[in-house]
């Protein structure tokens, strides 16, 4: 599978996307001034929601650091929901943002959206519908108004919801997910890991990972 391979400098993703801001703003308020504050990202600011990656006893973990503008990124998650449904509790799937803004303007943004929506308990679905609808806002000049319609369909206070996105806490989790990424070893998106181990990206394929995952189980059982 081809991947995304320049890597942006992590100071890049907040100067590229503090515009997240301003442009959630208009939509909320399109009479007032759009002018908004640079925000100043706090690394060691925890949010409501961050996912963990800790493994219950006999599970298996699939890391994956991803970019929700990355076509590869968005063959795979097809993939990826199916061993989900397949292994339920016994494999722990954890998501990782690496946005990769030199190439994509609305993947830093996207990665907001989703810590926003997890914020109230959504951070699932949102990733579901950024990538099941990647073709539809890949291309899109103005990603703001999406974004809305998809807080809308997932029921999210819409008020809160624009709060967060704005939240250097939010912004937060995906800084530190890019600086995880970084020292684990991580240059395009989409990467994998399964137990800490890299998969290699020509083996990216649902029938290798469902192999690999067996033999983990099996060692672990």
């Amino acid at each position: 599978m081809k991947r995304y391979l320049p890597f942006a400098i992590i100071v890049v993703v907040f100067a590229g996307a503090v515009g997240a801001g301003a442009f959630m703003y208009r939509v909320s308020h399109p009479k007032q001034s759009s002018a908004t504050p640079v925000i100043t990202p706090d690394p060691a600011a925890s949010p409501k929601f961050t996912p963990e990656n800790y493994a219950e006893k006999g599970q298996v973990v699939l890391e994956e650091f991803g970019d929700y503008q990355c076509p590869p990124c968005g063959a795979l998650h097809p993939d990826l929901k199916k061993l989900k449904g397949e292994y339920g509790a016994k494999v722990k799937f954890v998501f990782h943002h690496f946005p990769l803004t030199r190439i994509h303007q609305h993947a830093a943004i996207a990665a907001f959206a989703a810590v926003a929506a997890g914020q109230q308990g959504k951070f699932w679905e949102m990733h579901n519908l950024l990538y099941e609808s990647q073709d539809l806002w890949r291309e899109t000049d103005s990603l703001a108004p999406i974004l809305v319609n998809f807080a809308k369909q997932l029921g999210l206070n819409l008020e809160q919801f624009e709060k967060d996105i704005n939240d250097p806490k939010v912004k937060s989790v995906v800084l530190n997910d890019m600086r995880r990424g970084e020292a684990m070893g991580v240059t395009g998106t989409p990467t994998l890991f399964l137990d800490g181990q890299m998969v290699d990206s020509e083996k990216l394929t649902l029938d290798y990972l469902r192999e690999e995952i067996n033999k983990k189980l099996k060692a672990k059982s």
